[in-house]
């Protein structure tokens, strides 16, 4: 069972990895299309940011395998067909995905952790759900953005691509690997819940916490909840 679970823990690892490089690569980019000198500067801390937590995740899993790289890759056809569809075009849809997209990573962070070792929850919380400041920046950007019902009705549709898009590499990643159902199927076997029912609540955790920021910026209603 323990190499079952290192085996898992590298897997997960390796697609975390690879997803913050290409978040990092995100932060870098959109920095072109900041509205001023002070906002491209809180873009490119967070580009460094990003990096420095890619780098944290890249270590620990070398730590762990002589091969991270050919670990990263087989998750890359994931992450790149997500990130390079991310909403870049424009500084608007920059805020929806800053506001919306990175949270959700920072749920999953959070919700994968306590199956975790403790040493490598450390890391994957440090990485991927330590960006409270910069998710505050970017909600309050973005809410002063919806000034009228066309820009409401255009963020709407900006975040619903952006989760639709995480949803399909989630699934795509449950497809390729069994990682993720390993670490918390062996997390749950003293409660008799299964891998596969834990993978739905941890997707409803990160379903719950987007819908929240979607409520708080008006571009759902409560009662949807």
């Amino acid at each position: 069972m323990a190499s079952e679970l290192e085996l898992a823990t590298v897997e997960v690892l390796g697609a975390l990895a690879y997803g913050q490089l290409r978040s990092f690569e995100s932060a870098a980019r959109a920095v072109r299309h900041a509205p001023d000198a002070g906002t491209a500067d809180v873009l490119a801390e967070l580009a460094v940011r990003e990096h420095a937590a890619y780098a944290a995740l890249r270590d620990h899993l070398a730590e762990r395998t002589d091969l991270a790289t050919a670990v990263m890759d087989r998750q890359k056809p994931h992450f790149d067909a997500y990130f390079d569809r991310v909403p870049l075009d424009d500084w608007f849809g920059a805020c929806v995905f800053f506001a919306v997209g990175l949270p959700m990573a920072a749920d999953f962070g959070r919700g994968l952790a306590p199956v975790l070792t403790p040493e490598t929850a450390v890391v994957v919380v440090g990485a991927l759900a330590d960006r409270a400041p910069f998710e505050r920046f970017a909600i309050d950007r973005l809410g002063a953005l919806l000034t009228d019902d066309a820009a409401t009705q255009r963020a709407g549709r900006v975040a619903a691509d952006v989760l639709g898009r995480a949803l399909t590499v989630f699934q795509g990643i449950i497809a390729d690997t069994d990682a993720l159902k390993v670490l918390l199927e062996h997390d749950a076997e003293e409660e008799g819940v299964s891998g596969e029912a834990r993978v739905k609540e941890l997707a409803i955790t990160v379903l719950s916490g987007h819908r929240r920021r979607m409520v708080e910026l008006g571009l759902e209603d409560l009662d949807e909840l």
